[in-house]
């Protein structure tokens, strides 16, 4: 509501520049913050991403940086009593200037913070799936000394900015009062406003992270990970691990029925001896370009086994974003004009707005041959 509340008047953006510039004159003038090249830019508020949470991550911190002038551009637009949006400023600038507003920003920023580098990593198309496994790890241990010993530090600097801005802080030791209900119904509670924020809100929202990390990240999932990343070709084959790719072929029993356990440790013993020495499989960027090279030396043939196991990998959705992007990409060309995402048409549309990279190395008289090829026309295109 508050991006779009600014993002979609110009007067407002430019208000909003304004109150940044004076913003920053006056703190380099108090020496809160420093000055020199590239220090103390103008940014605006970016809108957050429905699938990438680096962009939740940008949008709230912007929103940190930006906090004073924001407020002092919603008090400016509120003076006009008759301008049309005068409620919706009133209220943007009612919960702004709320505790609860000012904790859950500083709350979600600090955990977005945590999440953040496994978040982009998670998103590349070539992954490090050790490094990421060890993100994973890390951002676990983080989560959960936020949850131990975090909540002192938080509330600390949720009162310096409440204070700073002459925000209410409410008395932790008092009952909660949910919204704007009188003071009265906090009688009947039982739940102090210290045990709502710290257990209700950080504590429950940490423990959500963790649950979910654990959940997408177990044991089994942990170990297939550490077995594909045995496959990268990076550095010669350098992560190439024979007894944790057997274990990986006992995790897929049914992909490899009747294949006895000596000729799949020979066939790796072999493979990786053939591939260090050939030229071609120098400087190989991911699995992807390596099952590429397998098909085009014919020695996917050859390493039949080999080559199960890289098809195995590559469709495993977490080594990727590519779910991810379909479902992005779904709501342009899938939309509720159009048809529904079951339906099969405009499917082909949907691999080509996809697949943009690899339709555009396709030559237009490649595509023209193959179309007059399937069926007969009158005239030739």
């Amino acid at each position: 509501m508050l991006v779009n509340f600014i993002r979609s008047s110009n007067k407002r953006q430019e208000l909003l520049r304004v109150k940044q510039v004076s913003q920053f004159a006056k703190l380099i003038e108090e020496g809160e913050i420093e000055t020199g090249s590239g220090l103390n830019q103008e940014s605006s508020i970016a809108r957050a991403g429905d699938t990438r949470w680096g962009s939740h991550f940008r949008t709230l911190t912007s929103l940190m940086t930006l906090y004073g002038s924001i407020i002092e551009v919603l008090e400016e637009v509120g003076k006009d009593t008759s301008f049309e949006k005068y409620g919706e400023t009133m209220l943007l600038l009612d919960v702004l200037q709320s505790f609860d507003f000012i904790f859950m920003l500083y709350m979600m920023v600090e955990i977005l913070g945590f999440t953040n580098d496994l978040s982009v990593v998670l998103q590349k198309r070539d992954q490090d799936l050790l490094n990421a496994l060890s993100l994973v790890k890390a951002t676990k241990q983080e989560l959960q000394e936020m949850r131990n010993d975090g909540w002192e530090e938080l509330i600390s600097k949720v009162m310096e900015i409440c204070n700073k801005h002459d925000i209410d802080v409410p008395d932790l030791d008092a009952a909660y009062v949910q919204g704007k209900k009188p003071r009265r119904h906090a009688i009947t509670s039982s739940v102090s406003n210290l045990h709502h924020y710290k257990h209700d809100c950080l504590c429950s929202v940490l423990d959500l992270q963790l649950h979910e990390l654990n959940a997408r990240f177990d044991e089994e999932n942990t170990e297939l990970l550490q077995c594909v990343s045995c496959l990268s070709p990076s550095s010669s084959f350098e992560s190439f691990d024979v007894k944790k790719l057997l274990r990986m072929v006992e995790l897929y029993p049914n992909d490899f029925v009747d294949v006895p356990e000596v000729a799949v440790r020979h066939q790796l013993q072999n493979y990786v001896r053939n591939v260090r020495c050939d030229l071609k499989f120098a400087n190989l960027n991911g699995l992807s370009d390596l099952c590429a090279k397998l098909v085009e030396t014919k020695k996917c043939n050859t390493f039949d086994i080999v080559y199960k196991l890289l098809k195995l990998a590559l469709v495993l959705p977490v080594t990727t974003a590519s779910v991810e992007r379909v479902f992005s990409a779904m709501k342009f060309v899938k939309s509720q004009l159009c048809n529904k995402m079951g339906d099969q048409w405009l499917n082909d549309r949907l691999v080509t707005f996809i697949e943009r990279d690899v339709l555009g190395t396709i030559n237009n008289d490649v595509i023209l041959a193959h179309f007059q090829g399937i069926d007969t026309r009158r005239f030739s295109l």
